[in-house]
């Protein structure tokens, strides 16, 4: 009598398992199956890969209608991967420091007489940088030797319109075997140390060393440039 009962009790708990079992699982399957849908607390996060993902020359493949707009940032293209084919380059904008990159001025044509060494303006070309640059600057000049003299000496310099470039000091000289000619002609150009913004007078500057040198001519020209 006591095995008979303890089978039909087995018995008994056995079709419980089942049906919980089939309740756990088909169950489940029928839900998914019934509204064809997987929401996002049926996938464990990080575990759909590409190979979930259709290929993109197929129809199942994700389009842009599968991604909100603006949720895509940097770390979500690989580095260098977004080429200019792929770039409507109407849409881009000026990058910054390339808005003052190759900016020119031309400066008036001066002159100076200056009688002693002292530094005397020849010429100025104002210029503004947008951001912090620098500067490339050309100078032409023209000394001559004043009249009733056979020989003479002297220099010039461009000035970055804070300090001057000492690199860039050219000096002239004249004697008796070429004062015939009477005149010489030099290029000056040099290229500035990183300027704050603003606007500022870059020039060249002249100085006498004998009192017979004159400067008829000092033209000059200046291009912003980026800061690095």
């Amino acid at each position: 009598m006591m095995i008979t009962n303890l089978c039909r009790s087995l018995a008994g708990q056995g079709v419980g398992l089942l049906a919980l079992f089939l309740v756990l699982t088909s169950g489940t399957a029928y839900a998914l199956a019934e509204s064809n849908t997987v929401f996002g607390d049926d996938i464990v996060d990080g575990e759909v890969t590409t190979a979930d993902v259709a290929d993109d020359d197929t129809r199942r493949a994700l389009n842009g209608t599968d991604i909100r707009n603006g949720s895509l940032t940097a770390l979500d293209f690989g580095a260098d991967s977004v080429t200019g084919s792929r770039i409507n380059e109407s849409s881009l904008t000026t990058v910054p420091l390339a808005a003052q990159g190759g900016t020119g001025r031309y400066g008036f044509d001066g002159a100076c007489n200056p009688e002693t060494t002292t530094w005397l303006r020849c010429s100025t070309v104002v210029v503004t940088l947008d951001k912090p640059g620098r500067i490339l600057i050309i100078g032409q000049v023209t000394a001559m030797v004043e009249s009733a003299n056979e020989w003479g000496s002297g220099g010039c310099r461009l000035h970055d319109g804070t300090e001057p470039i000492e690199a860039s000091w050219t000096s002239v000289r004249w004697d008796e075997e070429d004062v015939e000619e009477g005149r010489n002609h030099f290029t000056m150009t040099a290229v500035t140390n990183v300027l704050p913004a603003g606007t500022r007078a870059v020039a060249i500057d002249c100085q006498d060393h004998t009192g017979a040198t004159t400067y008829p001519l000092a033209r000059m020209s200046a291009v912003t440039l980026s800061g690095s």
